[in-house]
């Protein structure tokens, strides 16, 4: 099998996991509940947003929390926006992508990519792309197996 050939893998590890569900399908709810984050100095570096069966959006996040007690302010800002929002938070969670150049040109990057780690039983909690990377969020305890699952299909420098 050719591996095709990427730019790198990016790790970052040591991270939450923020899921925020049941947010109002309207403008600017992603943005007030990211707001809430900056507000209590949480830095977001991973953010997913979708529209679930029901017609509420959903937004997933992940930051490095610290344990100041802004996380958990900024979680419970979060859950009074409204009514009928819910937080769920995962601990020990990493980041792990792959970048370019030129994805938008490659068939087939992507499902690589997942199914190198799912043939491994590798769970991904939380998928984002972009025009050049391709990043998922998964547990820590599979960091290894999956970076090395990764370097097993593609061509890494």
């Amino acid at each position: 099998m050719r591996k095709e050939s990427i730019g790198g893998i990016i790790v970052d590890e040591q991270l939450t996991f923020v899921r925020i569900f049941n947010l109002p399908d309207e403008p600017d709810w992603g943005g007030s509940a990211l707001e809430e984050f900056c507000f209590y100095g949480q830095t977001v570096n991973f953010i997913s947003e979708n529209m679930d069966s029901s017609g509420k959006a959903n937004l997933s996040v992940t930051l490095h929390h610290d344990e100041s007690g802004s996380f958990q302010e900024a979680v419970d800002a979060i859950a009074e926006l409204h009514e009928d929002i819910s937080v769920e938070v995962i601990e020990h969670v990493c980041l792990l992508a792959v970048y370019g150049p030129h994805f938008k040109e490659r068939c087939g990057l992507a499902a690589t990519f997942f199914r190198a780690l799912g043939i491994r039983g590798i769970n991904i909690l939380s998928i984002s792309t972009s025009i050049s990377s391709i990043s998922a969020i998964i547990e820590e305890k599979h960091l290894l197996d999956a970076t090395n699952a990764l370097r097993d299909v593609f061509d890494v420098p």
